[in-house]
């Protein structure tokens, strides 16, 4: 017997979701791979009638061994796993008509019978060896095969998967996935609860009895824990608005995006849940500003600049009235302030280009944070005097014409952080232009 067939253990097994391969199709390989189980399937249905070394099998066996050692060279090995109802050939879903299904139900069925799910070869075979593994079907052949194949017959260079162990891993598998997708729908269950909480505190602050903000601690440390496994999904919330409440969604996805952005800075979950706590009410005195004049399209008149400027000292005081004054008090007040405050002072070239930004004042680490997450919010929400942006102009906009407004280091962590790169629809110009910190 050659020295080229062996059976161990799943190689898809390492570590690989076996339910979701995501190869790119290829029509190639697709032919091949059809070919391959045609060739499987009526050489084991054979030899449930005649022995392997009977003449019948000479020309279907030198045919799959062309088949096999073609695909060998063209990627370097060949992996075919049973999964699911489907057969896989190196990560990429073997696709049949309607008058193969049969094939590949009888293929599956019988080799799961021998424990079998499926094999990978890396080197080029022979046919002695490609007779062997046919054995392992053989009427006469009622033992399973153990990781080297059957006795006497044993494999060299062919690894077989256990289809038990296979049969687990894609149980396991299932339920991780089936966890995956309730945290994804608790995830958007917090965010309704963090909507409608902060919807009864705006109320509650218009008629002059606003809630007490520690009721919704729980919330937040619902969002750190959530957003440590399941980022992406929890970015993607922040896209949620709803135009005639745009307060609310604002704070909220203030509040999502902070927590974040936090954590890729290396924020602790006890500074995460003090920072969600700051960004969810950051912005709360709008609340007390009329809709008239937040939703006006016109130039604000004098009174009504003033009811916008007075709102961050509404949140202030509301701050002040909860409880007495202690060190996270302390952090909230200067937070809700600071992130009002502009970065650094903008030196312009005489075309009105930033070429340097000189900052102000040491702003906190949170201030700086939630002003960059707000403004994008903000900037990504349509308002009845304005269309919204969108990721990429915001982003330019805030990386251009409002660069001094915010620390530009973390400017750059937040673009990574929402994985969104401006500068592919700035200037040539803008693009080189350099930010002077001092």
């Amino acid at each position: 017997m050659a020295d080229g067939v062996q059976i161990t253990k799943a190689s898809a097994g390492d570590g690989e979701n076996l339910d979701v391969f995501g190869r790119e199709h290829s029509e190639k390989l697709q032919t091949m791979a059809r070919g391959l189980v045609s060739a499987l399937s009526m050489l084991i249905r054979s030899v449930k009638m005649y022995d392997p070394d009977n003449s019948v099998f000479e020309k279907p066996l030198v045919q799959l061994q062309d088949t096999v050692n073609q695909i060998i060279r063209k990627e370097g090995k060949l992996e075919l796993m049973g999964v699911k109802q489907s057969f896989y050939l190196n990560g990429m879903l073997v696709k049949v008509d309607m008058a193969s299904l049969d094939n590949v139900r009888y293929l599956l069925d019988e080799i799961r019978a021998k424990d079998v799910g499926g094999f990978t070869m890396l080197r080029s075979v022979t046919v002695p060896e490609l007779k062997n593994f046919i054995w392992i079907f053989s009427k006469d052949q009622p033992d399973m095969a153990d990781e080297t194949g059957t006795a006497g017959k044993k494999l060299v260079s062919m690894k077989l998967a256990k289809w038990s162990k296979l049969k687990d891993k894609l149980e396991k598998e299932k339920d991780e996935s089936d966890l995956r997708l309730d945290r994804k729908k608790y995830a958007l269950t917090c965010y309704g609860r963090a909507i409608f909480f902060t919807k009864k505190y705006l109320e509650s602050l218009r008629v002059g009895t606003p809630l007490n903000t520690s009721k919704s601690l729980r919330i937040i440390q619902d969002f750190v824990d959530i957003s440590i496994d399941q980022r992406t999904h929890f970015l993607g919330l922040t896209t949620t608005r709803v135009d005639s409440e745009y307060l609310s969604y604002h704070q909220v996805n203030t509040c999502l995006m902070s927590i974040v952005f936090g954590a890729e800075l290396g924020l602790t979950k006890v500074q995460l849940r003090d920072l969600g706590y700051v960004a969810l009410f950051h912005d709360a005195g709008m609340g007390t500003v009329p809709d008239a004049v937040l939703n006006k399209r016109g130039a604000l008149t004098p009174d009504e600049r003033a009811l916008i400027a007075r709102a961050p000292l509404v949140s202030i005081r509301n701050i002040l009235r909860e409880k007495s004054i202690n060190r996270s008090t302390l952090l909230r007040l200067v937070t809700t302030f600071e992130h009002k405050v502009e970065y650094g002072t903008a030196v312009r070239d005489g075309q009105g280009n930033i070429q340097m930004i000189i900052p102000k004042a040491n702003l906190g680490l949170y201030a700086k944070l939630i002003a960059i997450c707000a403004t994008y919010d903000a900037l990504n929400s349509k308002r009845a005097f304005r269309d919204a942006y969108g990721p990429e102009v915001s982003l330019m906009l805030m990386w251009t014409e409002m660069r001094n407004k915010f620390d530009p280091e973390l400017l750059r962590v937040f673009m990574r952080v929402m994985a969104i790169q401006p500068i592919k629809v700035l200037t040539k110009r803008q693009q080189s232009v350099a930010i002077g910190l001092i």
